[in-house]
């Protein structure tokens, strides 16, 4: 009886020891496996998000065209095959929150400076991504004219993740903008940043900035 109770234990405790491991198939023949058990990062495959104070932008981009180049940004994170992506649903709470008021503390610099922040997911203001409203912010189609959400906003999303800045080839969190949509470069970091075995090393407690390249 005893020998039979050890070995149910056991098979349970493999089964709980399993249960946040993912298997993810990145192309036909090639797997990784990820975890969302890691408490500083995010611990689910689906993150929704929502816009607040887009009044700001009243003019420039109407509400539709700001929605799908946001919507456009989070989904060019979907094929690393870590997280989807979606709006959250009318009444309920959102995982991540766009908006165009300044972060706690600190005031906007004006057109040409620092475009938005975002904090990293083990800091107090986790899901929160702010963008410069005195920016020309502007769809993609329009990008003579502005500054198009899709050269910034997927750089955010990459922070808001967990990624810091890199100091290589990829071009979606490297320090300065505008930024490259992500690429296997990016993909092959947040993969790596989720795998069951990576550290979680907080370097700073503090949102980071995007910067506009002089």
């Amino acid at each position: 009886m005893k020998l039979c109770l050890l070995l149910l234990s056991l098979v349970l405790l493999a089964q709980c020891t399993r249960h946040d491991l993912v298997e993810v198939r990145t192309i036909p023949w090639q797997s990784r496996t990820i975890s969302y058990s890691k408490p500083r990062l995010w611990n689910k495959p689906h993150l929704t998000w929502r816009v607040e104070d887009a009044t700001a932008l009243a003019g420039r981009l109407s509400s539709e065209e700001m929605h799908r180049e946001i919507d456009r940004s989070f989904k060019s994170w979907e094929a690393a095959g870590i997280f989807t992506f979606s709006p959250a649903a009318e009444g309920r709470p959102a995982d991540i929150t766009i908006t165009f008021a300044p972060p706690p503390g600190r005031v906007w610099d004006g057109q040409l400076g620092t475009m938005g922040h975002a904090a990293f997911p083990w800091t107090e203001h986790r899901g929160r991504i702010y963008l410069d409203p005195s920016e020309w912010w502007s769809a993609e189609s329009f990008a003579v004219l502005g500054d198009p959400i899709t050269q910034w906003l997927p750089h955010e999303i990459g922070h808001v993740l967990g990624l810091q800045h890199s100091q290589g080839l990829d071009h979606t969190m490297c320090a300065t903008g505008p930024y490259d949509l992500p690429d296997e470069r990016s993909y092959a970091r947040l993969r790596h940043l989720y795998a069951p075995g990576t550290p979680v090393i907080a370097f700073s407690s503090l949102s980071t900035a995007a910067s506009k390249a002089r």
